[in-house]
C-alpha cells in the first residue's frame, strides 16, 4: 500500500470518474492509501479520448480534489 497525498491521481475526482461510487475508490479516498499496482481510468476532459489508465500514485496539473464527506 502507498500513502496518497493531494495532487496524486488516487485523490483526484477524475480518477475512476465513471464509477466514482465504487467501494474500492471510496476506500482509497477515505484511507488515503492504495495498492501500488492499482490502476484506473482518468476522466479528465482533456484526456478522456486517450482512455488513459493511471496508478493512484500518478499525478498531473489537472488535479481536482475529490469531495470528501
Amino acid at each position: 500500500m502507498i500513502a496518497l497525498h493531494n495532487g496524486q491521481c488516487g485523490l483526484c475526482s477524475h480518477f475512476g470518474e465513471e464509477h466514482a461510487n465504487a467501494e474500492k475508490l471510496i476506500q482509497i479516498h477515505s484511507t488515503m492509501k492504495a495498492p501500488e499496482d492499482f490502476l484506473d481510468s482518468c476522466g479528465h476532459p482533456k484526456l478522456m479520448s486517450l482512455h488513459l489508465k493511471v496508478s493512484a500514485g500518478s499525478g498531473c496539473d489537472g488535479f481536482h480534489p475529490v469531495a470528501r464527506a
